[in-house]
């Protein structure tokens, strides 16, 4: 989505995942302050977005279909129910939930994937000066992607990833070690988002050095949404650089250690202000978590994990003022009833995230004394299957100024969100939703509070080739 500016310019991005994923994105950056008297008018305009969608998915889905033989025949298969999905796609469209470091087989050899993501966004938006706006966009992300057996335990992946939309297309290949939005790279840019080194099952430890994608969600079905780590959201390109550990023990726990490496210029993930890495002590930031995806009577998921960044917090919200470390803890699980792989049912996630060490409310542009809050939750609610790989879900969360370190929530918003799913089989996924953002307190020597009222439409295809 197109959200916020950086350097005067309008950032509309969330990204996904692997294999080939398309999507079409429309923001606006004036909110409606009624919404209600303009229902005609935003039909009109969806009609018109869906015939637009339909003529470009004319164009391009035929000729992704005859990519080789093997797709063509992927293609053909029949749809596939919500369980065997996640066992192999994981949650939300395609790989949205996939670690680079997660693995089921590794075929010998070279294997090639590609994706392809597109949407069309529009947005409404209520300024804090009690003007409006009105954006739409339409964007893709394209991403190819290759690995290599080099040994037994040990492979080697690389991925290069572009953007394109209808306000800038032009390719421009970039190699950054910090992304230059708020949200990841620019319209136009082509880079590398993945590059790595990966020895794995090494008596039940993986180890993964280099560029990675990381992803940290609740598992909600509909949603794969995080409030601290999940890298290519949506539409964006961004990566973690550094290194990424798990430990397979006996029981189903798995522990994970991530030391993400952070360029004065800024992060190469979504981390926001004030948290800053321009000193020497915050180089290195670090992850902790543990994790069981082991099925029970309840439970589809349980985790806890804690972000530490050292030195990167500006307290006062300048590089002369105080500088602490900073660190949040997230705890999530995901439930589901009733127990079974077919028909109608209920998933529910939750996640519970806090930071005792945050900007001053002054710093975050509050009225009043004393820190920023730093409690952030979400909580999901999906309908799988009602019909057959149709699925509905809603999400509600709410996040304090204080809480710096989601790509999904921005601090100091309440959201709420209804999306429709339709997952036409493991390569291909269908996404529409309506969402609301809300600030939670309003800013000093403003009129008004911001709000926002968004939609899209999204189409994610991916498959692999050999």
């Amino acid at each position: 989505m197109c959200f916020g500016k950086v350097n005067n310019k309008i950032d509309c991005r969330e990204r996904v995942a692997h294999g080939v994923t398309i999507r079409i994105s429309v923001v606006s950056e004036n909110p409606p302050s009624s919404f209600a008297p303009d229902v005609a008018e935003q039909l009109i305009r969806l009609k018109l977005t869906a015939f637009k969608i339909c003529l470009l998915l004319a164009v391009a889905l035929p000729a992704t279909a005859q990519i080789t033989e093997e797709s063509a025949k992927e293609d053909m298969e029949p749809e596939i129910g919500e369980e065997e999905a996640i066992e192999s796609d994981s949650d939300g469209s395609l790989d949205d939930a996939i670690n680079s470091i997660d693995v089921i087989e590794v075929p010998d050899g070279v294997g090639l994937s590609a994706d392809v993501r597109i949407g069309y966004f529009e947005s409404e938006i209520d300024e804090r000066d009690a003007t409006s706006q009105t954006e739409d966009l339409i964007a893709s992300r394209w991403r190819f992607r290759t690995e290599a057996k080099m040994a037994p335990h040990l492979r080697a992946v690389g991925r290069i990833a572009g953007i394109c939309s209808n306000v800038e297309c032009s390719p421009n290949l970039v190699l950054e070690d910090s992304i230059p939005t708020t949200n990841g790279m620019s319209d136009g840019d082509i880079t590398i988002d993945e590059g790595y080194f990966h020895w794995f099952r090494l008596d039940r430890f993986d180890l993964a050095l280099g560029r990675l994608q990381t992803k940290f969600v609740a598992r909600g079905g509909v949603f794969a949404k995080s409030l601290d780590r999940n890298d290519s959201n949506n539409i964006n390109v961004n990566w973690t650089d550094g290194l990424h550990a798990t430990f397979g023990g006996k029981n189903s726990w798995v522990p994970h250690l991530i030391l993400q490496h952070n360029s004065p210029n800024g992060a190469s993930n979504v981390r926001r202000g004030p948290l800053d890495f321009d000193d020497s002590g915050a180089r290195v930031s670090y992850f902790f978590g543990t994790e069981s995806l082991k099925r029970t009577r309840l439970f589809l998921q349980r985790g806890v994990d804690i972000s530490y960044l050292p030195k990167s917090l500006l307290k006062d919200g300048s590089l002369s003022g105080r500088r602490e470390d900073y660190y949040g803890i997230v705890v999530r699980t995901a439930n589901r009833w009733p127990e079974r792989d077919e028909g109608i049912r209920l998933r529910v996630a939750a996640e519970l995230g806090y930071a005792p060490e945050t900007q001053t409310r002054t710093t975050a542009g509050l009225v009043g004394d004393g820190d920023a809050d730093g409690l952030a939750w979400n909580v999901v609610l999906s309908l799988m299957d009602f019909k057959p790989n149709h699925s509905i879900g809603v999400n509600y969360g709410r996040v304090g100024a204080g809480w710096l370190l989601s790509p999904q929530f921005r601090q100091n918003e309440s959201l709420a969100e209804i999306r429709y799913q339709w997952r036409k089989s493991r390569q291909l996924a269908f996404d529409f939703r309506i969402r609301q953002r809300k600030e939670l307190e309003q800013m000093a020597l403003t009129v008004g509070s911001r709000e926002e009222l968004d939609v899209f439409l999204r189409l994610t295809w991916g498959g692999s080739f050999k």
